[in-house]
């Protein structure tokens, strides 16, 4: 069967039922990729192509356009910046401002596919600012905090384009006080990529005060993203700076906590460094054992394990003598001290990685 046929077999099912439509849609990149269409031989069945694709983005059935629009990336890879701009663009506002949320939904994830290097690599960034920057800023407003979260999860991708979204950068800050927890959740991973994108002083002046709101959220989540970006953090504006302006703040709080989850929080913060192991200093390191070291004697026995597993973490990045004169004692005397056999285990468990 040749290519001709292919595409009039295509075109046929878009006038069919709605079942057809429907899985038609929710494969076509896939069909329309393993047939070759993206060979410059077949530019014209391409175009044909597209045509069809289009009609499955305007189908009357919310369900229809909701599976075709998921296939925007991948059919942005295969037709390239002519066909994107051609064919795609022009209909992406009227997808965002579509009245099913599922249709939304699904548009905010597949904008960020295209973002993604592993699934589309044929828009350049100024594509992306001038098709994309609106949608950014109307799906971050969207009343569901699904379409939302759907770009906060994903934002990352663009980090090196930040510095040209300046609504959508006021609006993540905005949304550190979302309601929704998965928003604000979303909000704390985003942080140390926007220090990444707009430099330490911006991190200082507008982030650094929902860094620590998010950091003591109610919600365990919440709290975790600020734990698993602390190693991102760390390496954005070295070790020097998280010294003198994360640490001092991170000990009152641990000093100041009321509950042991609290004092959990900034030990796990403390053990994520070793994640950032190039820009660990040796002060940094040190001060970071120091506090650990307080946690294993600590009343509660949740903070202890939580102590032991991070100053095994971190004996991955500590210098020899920090490591036989500090941490192996303190753990060696929590395996045989501790009242608390999950403690002695974790404690083992560290000796034992090292060793």
């Amino acid at each position: 069967m040749n290519h001709d046929s292919h595409v009039m077999i295509l075109y046929f099912l878009l006038l069919y039922q709605r079942r057809v439509r429907h899985h038609l849609a929710k494969n076509f990149a896939i069909v329309a990729q393993s047939q070759g269409f993206h060979e410059i031989a077949f530019k014209e069945e391409l175009r044909v192509i597209f045509d069809s694709f289009v009609a499955l983005l305007q189908d009357f059935e919310a369900e229809v356009r909701t599976s075709a629009v998921e296939n925007i990336a991948l059919m942005a890879q295969l037709g390239g910046v002519e066909f994107f701009k051609s064919h795609l663009a022009p209909l992406l506002q009227s997808l965002a401002d579509d009245l099913v949320v599922e249709v939304r939904s699904q548009l905010a994830q597949t904008i960020m596919d295209c973002c993604d290097n592993s699934i589309c690599t044929a828009l350049p960034d100024a594509v992306i600012i001038e098709d994309f920057k609106p949608l950014l800023e109307g799906f971050l407003n969207d009343e569901f905090a699904e379409v939302q979260i759907h770009i906060l999860s994903k934002l990352s991708r663009v980090t090196h384009l930040l510095n040209q979204m300046d609504v959508v950068v006021q609006r993540i800050l905005q949304m550190s006080k979302a309601g929704n927890w998965r928003v604000r959740e979303g909000v704390g991973f985003l942080l140390p990529h926007l220090t990444e994108a707009l430099g330490v002083t911006f991190f200082e002046e507008n982030l650094l005060d929902i860094w620590m709101k998010l950091l003591m959220d109610q919600v365990a989540d919440v709290r975790s993203s600020c734990v698993m970006g602390m190693a991102k953090l760390l390496t954005v504006t070295g070790g020097t700076w998280i010294q003198s302006q994360i640490l001092p703040r991170y000990v009152e709080v641990y000093e100041g906590a009321t509950s042991y989850l609290t004092r959990i929080t900034v030990l796990r913060s403390f053990s994520n460094f070793a994640g950032a192991e190039k820009s660990c200093t040796v002060n940094v390191i040190e001060a970071v054992i120091d506090l650990l070291l307080r946690g294993i004697e600590d009343p509660v026995p949740n903070v202890r394990m939580v102590a032991a597993e991070g100053l095994g973490e971190i004996s991955k990045v500590a210098e020899k003598s920090l490591l036989t004169g500090k941490i192996q004692p303190a753990l060696q005397r929590c395996v045989t001290e501790d009242s608390d056999d999950d403690c002695k285990h974790f404690a083992q468990k560290a000796i034992d990685a090292f060793v």
